[in-house]
């Protein structure tokens, strides 16, 4: 592996180092490389494409846009990224979320999942619990102990020798599907069982959602309508960047610039890299508040950064359309809303939704953290002479 240095040492200070060697690993991560580091048998690897190709005697967590688990790990495996796919053995217990996560493996523990979409292949054996939280899932396989799945279009198949619980739109249980517990599920639409279906402890439809569809509430709608809160939320958001801090915004596209590959960069290592600063920090008395007040200021930021990198696309397309003219307020909220609506079409897409709004919050994370840097000085300049600027920023 590249980068690759082995420390010896205690849990607190290797959590330490961890965090040390994240904040020097931008250089890498901006020029598109990876960068990893071992801590006695545990291995940690962030980067744009990770891939572990090494066998791991201990635990390994990896964060990219694509990561790839293809080597044995002896312990515990902790995914994050875009495209996750595990393809190799799990010695302990198995967490990945992503836009689009994957497992092809045999896995000794338990498996916690969430994303967009979530496939365990046929060919997968899971020897502990699954949990399982995404829009379209598809679980077969065999699963040791229980599986329960909550989800939009949710597919299940295989061998259970537990009990499984499904909490979804759509449910479909294929032929040859054996289950030793019991079935218990609930949907939005009815569920046709496969006659071979073979259940030990019995089938049971939970009929509460049922009735309270009849009462004019679903599932479904409830989700809708907090979707379109969410929109307004972050439409908001847009008019607060846009009006009362417009030095800042235009501070963060500009610092963005033409570079918004180098800003994805920094931001993906902004996403990576504070939960890390976050724990390091909890470890001590003395940094526990700290922490506190770097998560509740990250959280404040992931929101920010999702609305900072569509005003900044909305701002490029504005520079496209009118060259040389200068760019209101008015017309950056007016482009703020067109990208908005564009990105929930494009979120409704299985794999391509999340990629976009992941590139959408990197973007957003990057240029936050650009801005706030004071790079590049240009970019502070070109903000003040391209429109009103907040007195306080």
């Amino acid at each position: 592996m590249r980068g690759t240095a082995p420390i010896r040492g205690h849990r607190a200070r290797q959590l330490l180092l961890l965090c040390l060697a994240g904040a020097c690993s931008a250089a890498s991560l901006a020029a598109g490389d990876t960068s990893g580091l071992a801590i006695d048998d545990d291995y940690f690897e962030a980067g744009g494409s990770v891939r572990l190709e090494q066998t791991v005697g201990g635990d390994a967590l990896l964060a990219g846009a694509t990561v790839e688990s293809n080597a044995s790990v002896d312990g515990d495996v902790s995914l994050a990224g875009g495209q996750v796919a595990v393809r190799a053995t799990v010695g302990q217990d198995l967490y990945a979320v992503g836009g689009q996560v994957e497992v092809d493996a045999l896995v000794q523990g338990n498996a916690r999942l969430a994303g967009g979409r979530v496939r365990i292949t046929p060919e997968s054996s899971i020897a502990g619990g699954v949990a399982i939280a995404g829009g379209s899932v598809d679980a077969e396989g065999e699963f040791g102990h229980y599986l329960t799945v909550a989800g939009g279009d949710v597919t299940i198949g295989g061998i259970v020798d537990g009990d499984v619980r499904v909490y979804a739109e759509r449910l479909t249980v294929l032929p040859g599907t054996r289950i030793a517990g019991a079935l218990r599920y609930r949907t939005t639409s009815p569920v046709t069982l496969p006659e071979d279906l073979e259940v030990g402890a019995g089938v049971s439809r939970d009929e509460d959602r049922t009735g309270l569809e009849a009462g004019g509430w679903s599932a479904g709608g409830a989700a809708r309508n907090a979707g379109w809160l969410w929109f307004a939320g972050l439409l908001a958001l847009g008019l607060l960047l846009a009006y009362a801090f417009a030095g800042f915004s235009r501070r963060t596209s500009a610092a963005l610039g033409e570079r918004p590959w180098f800003g994805m960069a920094v931001g993906l290592l902004v996403l990576a890299g504070v939960p890390f600063v976050a724990v390091a920090l909890a470890l001590s008395l003395v940094g526990l508040p700290l922490a506190l007040i770097l998560v509740l200021v990250y959280l404040a930021m992931l929101i920010a950064a999702y609305v900072v990198g569509a005003l900044y696309l909305g701002d490029r397309a504005l520079a496209a359309a009118r060259p040389g003219q200068p760019v209101t307020a008015g017309r950056r909220l007016l482009a703020l809303l067109l990208v908005l609506l564009l990105l929930a079409l494009v979120g409704s897409l299985p794999l391509l939704g999340s990629l976009a709004r992941l590139a959408v919050l990197l973007l957003g994370l990057g240029g936050i953290a650009l801005a706030l840097w004071g790079w590049p000085r240009a970019a502070d300049a070109q903000a003040r002479t391209s429109g009103t600027v907040n007195p306080f920023l």
